[in-house]
């Protein structure tokens, strides 16, 4: 397994190596020494082998200009690993690590699988999946129609896979006379636009909600201070992070979140009516084209971080804010998930 940097590359790694090893397969993994991995990895009886090795895109020119001598001292190093471990085939999940691992791979022979998942691939992915014998995509079109291509979709976990069909959920909501639950999801640093502009704009809507607020770390005052004098009717709970996200998403009527490829995945799985801020600094402006995956069927909506003002917000709300409107929305979401896309993944790896 390659898979570094990221948990969005290191989640989907590790759902396939857990499959993996329960299939009967030895698994290793080829990490960078700082890389968030090997915390991830550190109970999961999966032995790490790290390489050295750092991204060069949009840095100094020193950097550049050392970058193919690095490159090539932790290929050989991914060589002597492979060499040693007897590696039968070789899953890159994205990251740094993967470039030289799918390099000595492929100078030794060893077939190659690759999984992208966003819906614009990385700048490894694209180099491997010239020389990739698979190569799987979360989204459509990611990578241009081949025979080796093959949309899988992002591997979840079971707990999202389980949940509750959306049309009962709405159905039972709407029949209990619920107010429409607003689940906000910053991530674990929270995201400032979120927590700045949505609490204002949720204080001016004429309907009953239940807002659970997930801001990040150390933000929890000054975004609870921001829902103060809210009218009656709007209950909200502020909290810095979710420990359960199945129970949050089962319970929302609404998601408004960021559009990472594993936030927009799980949403689709979970069977939920989405408001996608997509984070601007994003390489390729990959987030848009994620969260494109659900707006194209009508199942969410994208809101662009400089196009929050005020009235924005005012008009979406008030449009939105229909549990008809987002039952139907939420149902949309659902037909597009691939619930077994681990397995779909772990079999194509069995293949090689």
């Amino acid at each position: 397994m390659m898979a570094a940097g990221t948990g969005g590359h290191v989640f989907p790694a590790l759902a396939v190596a857990k499959q993996l090893q329960q299939e009967g397969c030895q698994v290793s993994w080829l990490a960078t020494p700082a890389g968030m991995e090997n915390r991830l990895l550190k109970d999961q009886n999966i032995p790490i082998y790290q390489i050295d090795i750092q991204g060069v895109r949009g840095n100094g020119l020193l950097r550049k200009l050392s970058a193919p001598f690095k490159i090539l001292k932790a290929t050989f190093s991914a060589m002597r690993y492979m060499k040693q471990l007897k590696i039968d085939a070789v899953a890159g999940f994205g990251g740094y690590v993967a470039g030289p691992g799918g390099l000595a791979a492929r100078i030794l022979g060893i077939p190659i699988l690759i999984h992208e998942q966003n819906a614009i691939a990385g700048f490894t992915n694209t180099q491997l999946a010239r020389i990739a014998t698979t190569v799987c995509q979360a989204f459509p079109n990611t990578f241009p129609t081949s025979d080796k291509v093959v949309t899988t979709g992002n591997p979840v976990r079971a707990e999202i896979t389980a949940i509750l069909n959306p049309s009962w959920r709405y159905q039972t909501r709407e029949q209990e006379q619920q107010a429409l639950n607003i689940l906000i999801v910053g991530g674990s640093l929270g995201a400032q636009a979120l927590n700045e502009r949505l609490p204002e704009a949720l204080k001016k809507v004429n309907v009953s909600l239940n807002v659970f607020h997930q801001c990040g770390q150390n933000q929890q005052d000054a975004t609870r201070a921001r829902y103060q004098d809210a009218p009656e009717g709007l209950n909200v709970t502020v909290e810095p992070f979710i420990h359960d996200m199945a129970k949050a998403y089962s319970e929302a009527d609404l998601i408004i979140c960021r559009a990472g490829a594993l936030t927009v995945t799980e949403v689709a799985t979970a069977g939920l009516a989405a408001v996608f801020v997509p984070l601007p600094i994003a390489v390729d402006d990959h987030q848009t084209a994620n969260a494109k995956f659900l707006a194209n069927v009508g199942a969410a909506k994208i809101c662009q971080q400089a196009e929050m003002t005020p009235a924005a917000l005012d008009e979406l709300f008030g449009h939105l804010l229909n549990r008809q409107l987002l039952s139907e929305m939420a149902i949309k979401a659902r037909q597009q998930a691939q619930p077994n896309a681990t397995q779909h993944v772990v079999d194509l790896i069995q293949k090689l």
